[in-house]
């Protein structure tokens, strides 16, 4: 075992004495985490409310602690989808791992799905931008996303022998934490459950891909988002069943997630609204009340669509349990019900997670709004993970 090394380096370095006013120059700073190296014992995990959305909130990985950014979107029609996934740490069995992950189902149902395990990853962090890098030695393979501080955009940059092109995302709604409070935020959490900390740095966006896989082109052109998760213990030790749903159905952007713990056993909930980018409903309970904001999910299992293993898999996983969502989300000081009916429309992925487990990832459509007032119609995104 060997010790995980740490590179801290300052972008503007100066070799000869500077004025006052250039000694003022922004500075960036870099976090290097290289693939196999970690510490016996505890790692230390960040869980400051006020550090940047983008930044590393592992420092130091150990056998177990991993930190994931996670970007999903379904086309307008539904009918095609697409999840990446930059991981530092351990994952799919592998310790202190680099990782690229990409799954994408096409209109006709054709999937494809690459594991790009690498050397190194580096998060750059500027007063204006951050980036990560993820890379082999070789210098063939190059996974990483950029984004300004104050999350307008995002773009995925893949450059492989493989794949090639990008994966664009443009905001249409804040940034926020569990529970829907808006960064920057003291008073906000970023843990939602035990050992699950999480971070929505585009709760809703547009979505634009452009992408060669394998000779083949991959366009997108629809909804979607991305978030961040770092955890001390791998996913499918902490977590049971979990839904996750990012859609957009007119004016509204919808953000959830209803997620049981596998640590204590107890449901966490956490559920946004928004407007033109200003969050008008929030809320983590799911108990009725009569004085304060809650939601209601129940699944559904009269949709079209069950989440399914790949066309030609040998042996098969035994279907999703439920084919969609029906959730309201109730004010009483307002007298407001939003109610939001979601179909799953597509399967991107449908594995194993562990011997327990099923995960996957689909695109959906959704209709609702507010009751009394205009319905909408739009698309969904998310992941569903179930007790076998």
């Amino acid at each position: 075992m060997s010790f995980y090394h740490i590179i801290a380096s300052l972008a503007f370095v100066a070799a000869v004495p500077v004025s006052a006013a250039a000694s003022k120059t922004p500075k960036c700073t870099e976090h290097r985490a290289i693939s196999g190296q970690f510490v016996g014992g505890a790692a230390e995990i960040s869980a400051n409310p006020l550090t940047h959305f983008d930044s590393p909130m592992v420092t130091v990985f150990n056998g177990t602690v991993s930190e994931n950014w996670s970007f999903d979107a379904a086309s307008e029609d539904g009918k095609a989808s697409i999840v990446v996934y930059l991981s530092r740490g351990t994952v799919a069995n592998k310790i202190a791992a680099q990782r690229g992950l990409i799954s994408v189902s096409w209109a006709n149902g054709t999937r494809y799905m690459e594991n790009a395990f690498v050397d190194v990853s580096t998060l750059k962090t500027c007063p204006s931008t951050t980036s990560g890098l993820w890379t082999n030695t070789a210098g063939n393979i190059t996974w990483g996303f950029t984004a300004p501080t104050g999350f307008e955009q995002s773009i995925v940059t893949i450059d492989s022998p493989t794949i090639k092109g990008t994966f664009k995302l443009k905001a249409r709604g804040s940034p926020i934490y569990p529970g829907g409070l808006v960064y920057p935020n003291a008073a906000a959490s970023v843990l939602f459950a035990p050992e699950m900390y999480w971070q929505e740095q585009f709760p809703v966006a547009d979505a634009e891909v452009h992408l060669d896989i394998r000779g083949t082109s991959f366009d997108l052109y629809g909804i979607g988002g991305r978030d961040k998760n770092w955890n001390p213990r791998p996913w499918s030790v902490i977590s049971q069943n979990w839904d996750m749903v990012r859609a957009v159905a007119g004016p509204y952007g919808l953000m959830l997630w209803n997620y049981t713990s596998a640590v204590d056993g107890r449901s966490y909930f956490s559920t946004t609204v928004m407007k033109d980018f200003k969050v008008i409903f929030r809320t983590a309970n799911q108990e009725v009340s009569r004085s304060g904001n809650y939601g209601i999910v129940k699944l559904t299992k009269t949709g079209p669509v069950h989440l399914t293993s790949a066309p030609g898999t040998e042996t098969p996983l035994t279907k999703s349990r439920h084919t969609g969502y029906l959730i309201d989300l109730i004010s009483p000081t307002t007298c407001e019900h939003w109610q939001f009916n979601i179909d799953f429309s597509q399967t991107t992925f449908w594995f194993s997670a562990s011997d327990t487990l099923n995960i996957g990832q689909f695109a959906g459509l959704v209709s609702g709004g507010l009751l009394g007032k205009r319905q909408y119609k739009g698309v969904a995104s998310g992941s569903v993970q179930e007790l076998v």
